[in-house]
């Protein structure tokens, strides 16, 4: 499953939502996770769970043979949670559009690997964003409750559709909704005649602590925030990881030893195990 988080302007929350989303799905599910920084220019993924890649996207574009899906596993960084990362270069400009076949190449090779691919797509619906978006399964349009992004929510649905993403595979999440206040979530619903499908509240410390300390939130003390993302994890991750479900034998409890390790479907990439 491939679910991309789309910003409906710089500063929204995109990445700390798709890092931690990745995170979560990884915890929840114990299954192969990856979240690809796709953002044209230096982003900050790798920064938010404090790793420092040797690899980046850049680099598995350029030079990853696609006769051998097996060798992208060289270009991952994996996080001590058991996720696994892939950092945006740090050439300004790319991915550009002549880039557009190797990142739609490279997500084919990688939703092949992974049970979750998670993309945080930034905030611009580019060449190589739009072939993102069309191979999602899912489209997390962020928002925070201001004039200016529920402004450019709007004209980013239509060109989100324009792109060729269907509108059953478009979420929006309310990010920091708490924090403005002037408007609640209801009221935006009517005044824009959507729905919004999450709303996450504003937890500054719990997040800057998180990327202070190059952990997930869930690392962290327990808090509302906490619950939100884990909230949307287990609906990304389906109806058998849902908080209620009867145990199925798939979901297993924090403190459980995790499963044995299994060799992947492919060659050369073994699941993370946390």
């Amino acid at each position: 499953m491939i679910v991309s988080f789309l910003g409906t302007k710089g500063g929204t929350g995109t990445t700390t939502l798709a890092v931690n989303g990745a995170a979560d799905l990884r915890r929840i599910t114990r299954r192969p996770t990856i979240v690809i920084d796709l953002k044209t220019g230096p982003g900050d993924v790798a920064l938010f769970l404090g790793l420092r890649p040797r690899h980046t996207v850049l680099h598995v574009i350029d030079q990853l043979s696609w006769m051998d899906p097996g060798a992208v596993s060289k270009y991952v960084t994996e996080h001590d949670c058991g996720l696994h990362v892939m950092a945006a270069g740090d050439e300004y400009g790319r991915p550009a559009p002549r880039d557009v076949e190797g990142i739609e190449q490279m997500l084919k090779c990688l939703n092949a690997l992974y049970e979750f691919v998670i993309i945080d797509a930034g905030s611009t619906i580019a060449a190589c964003t739009a072939i993102a978006l069309q191979s999602s399964d899912m489209v997390m349009l962020v928002a925070n409750p201001d004039v200016p992004c529920l402004r450019n929510l709007q004209r980013l649905i239509d060109a989100v559709k324009l792109a060729g993403v269907v509108g059953e595979r478009l979420k929006i999440v309310l990010n920091r909704a708490s924090e403005f206040g002037v408007m609640s979530t209801a009221q935006i619903e009517r005044v824009l005649g959507l729905t919004i499908d999450y709303t996450l509240g504003s937890d500054y410390r719990t997040v800057a602590s998180a990327v202070n300390s190059g952990v997930p939130v869930s690392a962290l003390r327990t808090s509302e925030l906490h619950g939100q993302l884990d909230a949307i994890a287990r609906t990304i991750a389906g109806p058998a990881f849902r908080r209620g479900t009867p145990d199925d034998g798939s979901e297993r409890s924090e403190d459980d030893p995790p499963e044995p390790e299994k060799r992947h479907r492919l060659s050369g990439v073994r699941p993370a195990v946390g």
